[in-house]
């Protein structure tokens, strides 16, 4: 399967996922985190999806799949076991030019959701175009392995870093080298101990002459 990776921006916009069962549940809870706004439509839900519903954190349409239920979704998902429903799942959104993805039923979607692992701002997606998702599982599981828990504040505290020197000198062509040299430092490291008096003292040794102690106490905060 060809196919073009993108990440796309979802908060905010409306997305169906038919099936409200552990599969569903899965595909709900990825999209809540993209800050989507999210209709499920079962008969039935996961406690998890039940008690979300409750809360008012999902819209529940307690039924059957209409057609119609499609109209006007950024993108929909079929998470169902009836291959009958997930059919004309695909069918309801391709005709209305909607995205859709029908779980394990690759022939059905205009896109798929690759394997991935999250690390605070830091996503790395697998996809083997739908040829063997226990290979994309399997390399999932060793890039958890390899990028920790560590890369999250790692990353935020980069974030930080960019904005604030964005901020004293945006522009300057000497920026790229300087983010450069803190990558190539040890501060991922540091961070991963928790080694607070290491971090300070690379960021002064990268940063002292783009950024005042104020400003690097700031960004430690």
């Amino acid at each position: 399967m060809k196919t073009y990776p993108v990440f796309v921006r979802l908060e905010d916009r409306h997305c169906l996922v038919v099936g409200g069962g552990t599969v569903g549940e899965r595909k709900v809870l990825d999209l809540l985190e993209a800050g989507a706004r999210v209709t499920v439509v079962s008969p039935e839900l996961t406690p998890v999806l039940a008690d979300l519903a409750a809360k008012g954190e999902l819209i529940h349409l307690q039924e059957d799949f209409q057609e119609e239920q499609a109209q006007g979704m950024a993108l929909v998902i079929g998470a169902t076991d009836d291959m009958e429903v997930n059919a004309r799942v695909s069918a309801a959104a391709q005709v209305r030019n909607i995205w859709v993805n029908i779980v394990d039923q690759p022939d059905l979607c205009t896109f798929i959701v690759p394997a991935q692992v999250r690390r605070g701002e830091l996503t790395l997606a697998i996809s083997t175009g739908g040829a063997s998702p226990a290979l994309a599982r399997k390399i999932r599981e060793e890039l958890e392995q390899h990028f920790g828990p560590e890369y999250g504040p790692y990353l935020a505290l980069m974030q930080a870093v960019r904005s604030r020197v964005l901020e004293a000198r945006r522009g300057d062509p000497e920026n790229a080298v300087l983010f450069k040299r803190l990558v190539d430092s040890p501060l991922l490291l540091a961070l991963s101990r928790g080694d607070l008096n290491e971090v300070k003292r690379i960021l002064r040794d990268v940063l002292d002459q783009v950024l005042d102690v104020a400003a690097l106490e700031e960004i430690l905060e």
